[in-house]
Order: structure tokens, then sequence, then C-alpha cells
């Protein structure tokens, strides 16, 4: 997991347990190392990602103060992180309460993003993802034909697909492209999250590259949209 991705979680964590609201002060940066047992390097990574997302602000010469409130599950899209950092990240424990996986055959919507044939043999993952035992995501990540043998390994457990595929191939997680649009929830996406049917979602659909610009996961996502919020940082052109 990246550092400032832990560091996030745990100064959010902070913040929860000391039931600070919008506009209580944080401590010093020293002293918030100090109880958090993290270096100083690693908080300010994660503060300043908290900054980029809205949730805690900096005042020079006052300090940092707590921006928002922490309903939802914050994530900067300038990075690609997985669910699971994006969760962890929101200060919330990362799990799964839905598995399979099976073989398809790739449609042309798969096969283009994969850049394979159509009619390819696929494998595919479906997951339904809990934050704090609580169902928030519903994923589906079709695997490049060439991750097959890797395939094989997965179960329930494998939280994060980017760590398994590179802590068991050489392959490694690149820039991603994605899609991000409201959806709302028919009678399967309903059941699997355990919401009312019509209950607005984000779509996000991502085509993950290796480091070498290889398509190697094509996903769609589905997040509830009452618990999570993407922020970009834009530049001026």
């Amino acid at each position: 997991m990246l550092a400032y991705v832990n560091a996030k979680a745990l100064i959010l964590d902070y913040i929860r347990k000391n039931k600070l609201k919008r506009g209580d002060r944080l401590p010093t940066e020293a002293d918030l190392s100090k109880q958090l047992e993290i270096g100083r390097m690693s908080l300010r990574e994660g503060l300043n990602a908290l900054k980029n997302e809205g949730i805690i602000l900096s005042i020079q010469g006052s300090g940092t103060f707590v921006a928002c409130d922490l309903e939802h599950i914050a994530d900067a899209l300038n990075v690609n992180c997985s669910v699971t950092d994006m969760i962890k990240g929101g200060g919330h424990k990362p799990g799964c309460c839905y598995f399979s996986k099976d073989i398809i055959k790739a449609d042309s919507k798969v096969a283009t993003a994969l850049q394979i044939g159509e009619g390819s043999d696929v494998p595919v993952c479906t997951r339904i993802r809990t934050a704090d035992d609580v169902p928030v995501v519903y994923m589906k990540d079709y695997l490049a034909p060439a991750l097959a043998t890797l395939f094989l390994g997965l179960s329930e457990n494998t939280l994060s697909l980017y760590d398994y595929i590179e802590e068991h191939s050489t392959y490694k997680v690149g820039a991603s492209m994605t899609e991000i649009m409201p959806h709302s929830a028919d009678e399967e996406l309903a059941k699997a999250l355990s919401v009312p049917q019509g209950t607005l979602l984000l779509e996000m659909i991502n085509v993950v590259n290796d480091v070498y610009g290889t398509p190697i996961i094509f996903a769609q996502e589905y997040f509830l949209a009452d618990r999570f919020k993407f922020i970009i940082t834009r530049g001026k052109a």
C-alpha cells in the first residue's frame, strides 16, 4: 500500500476517534506524527492528500482544521489507486462479501478495451466490496488473456487485484483511462448492494494498463454515490 494511503487512513481514524467536527483544529505536525507513530514525510503526504480532497484546510499562522464531514470515502483520481486503497485511505476496513470467477467470450466492448480479438477467452472476476462490512462497490474485472494462469489463484481473500498482480507476476500496474457517469441501480445491482432499486450509483469504467501501456484489466465498477466522492486536480490550460 502507498505510504500516503496509510497516513491518510491514520489521520482520518484520529479525527473520528477524537470526534473532531468541521472547524476543529488538528495537532501540529510534530505532535500528530508522534501520536500516530509515523514519519513526518509520510504524515505530510497524507495531510496533502486530504487537503486536495477538501477534507482538511491549512491556514498559515493558525494551523490545520477539519473542513468537512467524513461521510464520503474520498479519492483523488490523479493517482491510479485500487478500490482497496480507496477504502483504506478513507479510514475504513476493506472486505469482500461476494466473489465469483469465470471464463467468458469477449464481446466487442471487452475486446476493444483489452485490444484482443472478439470471441477470445477472457477471465472475469465479480466481487462485491465492503467498507466496514457494508456493501459499497459492485465490481467486474476482465483480465487480459495473458493473465489467465494468474487468474487461477484469485480468491475472495484477494482484496487488491493490483497488489496481487504485482506480487505474483512481472506485470506492474501503470496508468488507466477512466470514465465516470451516473447510473441508476437495476434489480441486480440493487440486490447486490442491498439498496432500493433506482438508487443513484457512480459507474466507473477503467481500462488499466501496465507500465508499458498494454491493457491488462477492463473494469466495470459501481459505487454507492452517497458513500464516495472523487476529486480531480486540474491546472489552467
